[in-house]
């Protein structure tokens, strides 16, 4: 495997995504209508945030340890996800990406072209090629 290669040549470009004002029950639908772990937060293209499957498990056990009744249409992805998100250049390469997907303890970046969202990469995506190269 190259690890030279850039990641425009691995990402995926088609994108999930939703706004910060969406509430919890569109990254549920998201979710379940698509086999995927990271849905990205845009406002007009542009990334403000990442949500992933496991910050929902997190609301909903810290919600049932406390006992509350847990209103999903009112509460609104920008206060779960994580704003500000690490990001990949489309012009960077996969070892960075491995580099930075094993030094801590997420699994998926954004890619953006300057300001523009422009796809995400996984530990997965990074595995495909792998073996397929």
């Amino acid at each position: 495997m190259n690890t030279e290669t850039k990641i425009k040549h691995v990402m995926t470009t088609k994108v999930v995504a939703v706004r910060p004002e969406h509430s919890i029950m569109k990254l549920e639908e998201l979710f379940e209508a698509v086999p995927i772990h990271h849905i990205l937060v845009t406002e007009h293209n542009n990334l403000v945030g990442i949500v992933s499957k496991l910050d929902l498990l997190k609301l909903y056990r810290k919600e049932l340890e406390k006992s509350n009744t847990l209103d999903r249409s009112q509460i609104l992805v920008q206060h779960i996800m994580t704003p500000n998100p690490v990001t990949l250049d489309c012009d960077d390469t996969i070892g960075l990406a491995a580099d930075i997907f094993l030094s801590n303890t997420f699994h998926s970046l954004p890619v953006v072209d300057g300001k523009e969202l422009v796809g995400i990469i996984t530990n997965h995506d990074l595995i495909k090629f792998a073996f397929q190269h």
